[in-house]
């Protein structure tokens, strides 16, 4: 085995007597670092045993702490970008909320003048079926009298 690579074919077994599980580091310290560990929690009764397969930042050279990073692998970067994204789907977003509100003041507006409208066919109407009762009351009165 090499200074600079660890064989991960070779399983490690913990204390508890189990395979280790190989695993992946979320922490910020050691962001996608890999390594094996205790398939159960010290807190379930593991051992809480682990061993990195990858050299640690302290052992690395420079360059080869420059090629993790190149070509957008940088996690801060990619953070960057992402956020970036996200900004601009937000100002996108905004523009059409924008759009869509001014359309529905226009439909308001469109709505209000046909209820108006529909409003004064019936006041029309209205008036058409008075103004016809009461030529019908006065010729049904003068026909009596």
């Amino acid at each position: 085995m090499s200074q600079s690579s660890v064989n991960i074919e070779e399983v490690d077994v913990c204390k508890c007597g189990y395979y280790c599980r190989l695993k992946t580091s979320r922490t910020p310290l050691n962001p996608g670092r890999r390594f094996f560990g205790c398939k159960a929690s010290k807190e379930n009764g593991g051992c809480d045993y682990f061993r990195w397969i990858d050299l640690s930042l302290e052992n690395a050279n420079e360059s080869s702490l420059m090629n993790r990073f190149i070509d957008g692998h940088n996690p801060i970067d990619r953070l960057k970008r992402k956020v970036k994204e996200l900004e601009e789907e937000r100002d996108s977003l905004k523009f059409q909320l924008n759009e869509n509100e001014e359309k529905m003041m226009v439909l308001n507006k469109k709505l209000k003048e046909v209820k108006l409208q529909r409003d004064w066919e019936n006041v029309k109407f209205n008036r058409v079926v008075i103004v016809f009762l009461c030529l019908l009351t006065i010729k049904w009165f003068f026909n009596i009298v």
